[in-house]
């Protein structure tokens, strides 16, 4: 199969695909704020947005600060949260997790995004 043609079926996701080659990666751990934070301030970090019916959305490396202060500060809930989604902007939020990635060099952050 394609994997720029596979979607998000169900979250939380159990493997994730990069769109260009056939490999699969494993989640590391969950991310909060702080984590994030120190992700970026030690490196490129790569975001991965996913949502259930739709495939997973990779930012540039580029955008990644700018994406963060931006769409993922806002919308970000704490590992294990509990709060509402009233409580977020446009009643949405991500559980951020960790992921291993093709190289040493970059990070890997998977957004879930529940709405």
């Amino acid at each position: 199969m394609d994997n720029a043609l596979r979607i998000v079926t169900c979250l939380p996701l159990q493997e994730l695909w990069w769109p260009d080659v056939f490999a699969n990666t494993k989640r590391i751990r969950a991310l909060g704020e702080y984590e994030i934070k120190s992700l970026l301030s030690s490196g490129p970090v790569q975001f991965v947005t996913l949502d259930v019916g739709s495939s997973p959305q990779w930012t540039r490396l580029g955008d990644s600060h700018e994406y963060w202060k931006r769409e993922v500060k806002p919308h970000l809930a704490e590992i294990e949260s509990r709060a509402p989604l009233s409580q977020y902007p446009n009643d949405y939020c991500y559980f951020a997790s960790q992921w291993e990635s093709r190289g040493p060099d970059v990070r890997i952050v998977v957004l879930e995004k529940h709405h």
